[in-house]
């Protein structure tokens, strides 16, 4: 059993160093490299796109889209720490008027 995990060990360690030599290789070259960032960046823009006409396609529909639900978030947490600021005040001040 232990030569069988061995052989297996040796025969997956030949083959990532064989991937890595591919992978060198191919980022050597300047041709791939480039083809690579092309299609990267065509991607992103795919991803753009799409998210935008997806944005669009909420509004129209009256659905929040994350962005919509991030902000709602902030919002509330405002309000949320100036409900507790007035609390603290209110507090303060029937203190004050108690001791009186």
């Amino acid at each position: 059993m232990v030569d069988r995990e061995s052989a297996v060990k040796t025969i997956l360690g030949l083959g990532e160093e064989k991937m890595g030599e591919v992978v060198n290789q191919l980022l050597a070259n300047e041709s791939f490299v480039t083809a690579m960032q092309r299609a990267v960046a065509g991607s992103l823009g795919a991803k753009r796109s799409v998210d935008k006409g997806v944005t669009t396609l909420l509004g129209m529909v009256n659905i929040p889209t994350l962005e919509d639900v991030d902000k709602i978030r902030d919002k509330m947490n405002e309000l949320e720490e100036a409900m507790a600021e007035i609390g603290e005040r209110l507090g303060k001040l029937n203190d004050k008027l108690s001791a009186k």
